[in-house]
This record gives structure tokens, sequence and C-alpha cells, in this order.
């Protein structure tokens, strides 16, 4: 696997739990838009930027609040981790002409520096609806389960509802313990597809409507924080990212999430990324 970029850290930048969120930016890659604009079966491993969010800024919750902060000024935020795909060149191809390249089984390395902090393993599965809920798992760098990120489907009648009456899709954000490590279900994200939900999310995140939103739940359906795919700052660099599917998150965490409980997050934010936001492929 090729060097990561490296992320310039600073001492007081390490840990997650010392910050109010994290902007995540993947790194655009001119090929992967030649390739999808010809609808060629080809695609680089993805990488993604994850920045330390400003302090003091408030994130929009709805749509058109005002006084929130934009991703103004994001190249100039300091680096936390780069997340560097590892995944099989010949079967992301043959999933690119059958339409599932956004399923594919894949692992994430989470680096500090030229240091690996996090490994997230993803298995290729169909979704909750085909009986595979999406899944991926956290591991520590000494290979500790940490926990793991699932597609909510608990209830098969009333989530298959949802997904396909409401378009409104949940993934459960689930908290390795000890001493057993049983996983503990902490929060929800909850991302509405379309015009249910507590957001309108039509046309989110492109330049008809900056921002598209998706909810961060505990289990008894309090909303604890939201976050943002964000179209960016309205520039021609914006609109070719948005149209070759170059994402752009702001994640806020809860006061409360410890270290390990925000990774997590980012694992669940990563995970609704490859499921729904990015290229399927079988174009032509």
């Amino acid at each position: 696997m090729a060097r990561p970029p490296e992320a310039p850290v600073p001492q007081d930048m390490t840990v997650l739990e010392r910050l109010p969120g994290v902007v995540i930016q993947e790194k655009t890659q001119g090929i992967d838009a030649i390739m999808a604009a010809f609808g060629l079966p080809s695609e680089k491993e993805n990488v993604y930027l994850v920045k330390a969010m400003p302090e003091n800024q408030r994130l929009a919750t709805y749509h058109g609040e005002p006084g929130t902060w934009s991703l103004s000024s994001v190249n100039a935020l300091p680096g936390v981790y780069v997340v560097q795909e590892k995944s099989d060149d010949d079967l992301r191809a043959i999933l690119a002409c059958c339409g599932g390249l956004n399923l594919r089984p894949l692992n994430l390395h989470f680096y500090q520096g030229k240091e690996r902090m996090y490994r997230v393993d993803r298995d290729c599965k169909m979704g909750g609806c085909c009986g595979c809920p999406l899944e991926m798992r956290l591991h520590a760098k000494d290979g500790t389960l940490q926990g793991a990120v699932v597609e909510e489907f608990d209830d098969c009648c009333f989530n298959c509802y949802e997904q396909f009456c409401m378009c409104i899709v949940r993934h459960k954000i689930l908290v390795g313990t000890t001493p057993n490590n049983r996983l503990l279900h902490k929060y929800s994200l909850v991302y509405p597809m379309c015009c249910c939900g507590r957001v309108n999310n039509c046309f989110g995140s492109t330049c008809c409507k900056p921002h598209l939103f998706i909810d961060i739940e505990k289990p008894d359906g309090t909303l604890v924080a939201v976050a943002q795919k964000t179209y960016g700052t309205n520039t021609w660099d914006d609109c070719y990212r948005c149209w070759f599917r170059f994402s752009n998150y702001v994640l806020p965490f809860p006061p409360e999430a410890t270290q390990q409980e925000r990774v997590l997050l980012l694992t669940g934010i990563l995970n609704m990324e490859y499921a729904y936001f990015s290229r399927q492929g079988g174009e032509n």
C-alpha cells in the first residue's frame, strides 16, 4: 500500500476528546472523475482528510439557520487523521461493471502522521433489506475491537418501511465494553434522504441547497448533535467536487462522548459515505 499523505498534527490536536468536532474531506482524485465521466470500470482507493473543526463555531441544524459556520478557510485547519482505503483493484473493477462499487469490501487505515492509530474492516454486504445489514468494525492499533457501526434492522418490517416508504436510513453506533467486550448501542445516525424526517434533505449538499443533515441521536431518540454533508462555499471547485461525488462533512461531537465513541461516530459517517454517497458504477 502506498504511503499515505502525512497530516500535520499539533500536540494539542491528537485526541478527539479535545475537539468540538471534525471536518472530513474526501481527497479529489482527477483520474476518478475521468473514469466516472466515461463510465469506465475503474476507481482508485479513496483518501479522506480529517481536520479539526474550529472552536466557538455554531453549526446549522436546519436549512437557512442564520449565524452558522460554513467551510471557509477549511484548507488551513490543522489535520487530525488521514484515512486511507485499502481494497482489491480487480474486485473494484468487477463491482464497478455491475453497479455494486459502493458495497465493496475494504479496510480503512487511520494515520496520525506516519503512525497507524485505527483500522476499520468492512465486508461486502447487500444491506438490511436483503438480510445483510451494512457494517464496519473498528479496531485499535493493537487489534482490540473498539466497536462497530451497523445498519439498524432490529425490526425488519419497520426498517424496510422507513427505507422504502419514508427514505430514512439508520445506523447504530455500537461501543465495545470491557471485560467481555460486549457491544453497547450508544448512538444512532439518522439520515432522511428526501422530505420525510426532521428536515427536508432533497437536493441537499448541492448548489441548490448547501447542507444535507444527518442526525445523531441517543437510543431513546434524543437528538444530541447534527452532522452535515455540505456543498462548500459555492466555488467552481465545489461544483466539480459535488458533480464527481467528492464529499465534505462536518461532524460535531456530543460533548459527553469519549475518544472511542468519537472515532466510532467518524467511522459511522464513513460507513454512510460509502453506502449512499460514493460512486456505484454500472453507468454503461
